[in-house]
């Protein structure tokens, strides 16, 4: 699992720049199968959601499902923390 704060947000190519609290920065790539989860505003709890939901700026977890040859990976589900 990595976690850290999304730095940049690209829907359109469907790819995150990720930044961890080190200051590793993971460019991240979205499945179309990438199962999404965003804070529910009522109850504060996760709900699911679309790429669309996520923002730059927000604290997410994600689940790896491989890594590319050039070091950045295929995400299998994300989940906004903050």
């Amino acid at each position: 699992m990595i976690e850290g704060r999304i730095r940049h947000l690209d829907v359109a190519n469907r790819s995150a720049l990720i930044v961890e609290e080190n200051g590793n920065e993971i460019t991240v790539n979205f499945a179309l199968r990438t199962n999404v989860e965003v804070i529910e505003d009522e109850t504060v709890g996760l709900m699911g959601g679309e790429l669309e939901d996520l923002e730059e700026g927000f604290e997410v977890e994600i689940e790896v499902a491989s890594t590319e040859k050039d070091g950045s990976i295929i995400c299998d589900s994300i989940a906004c923390v903050s």
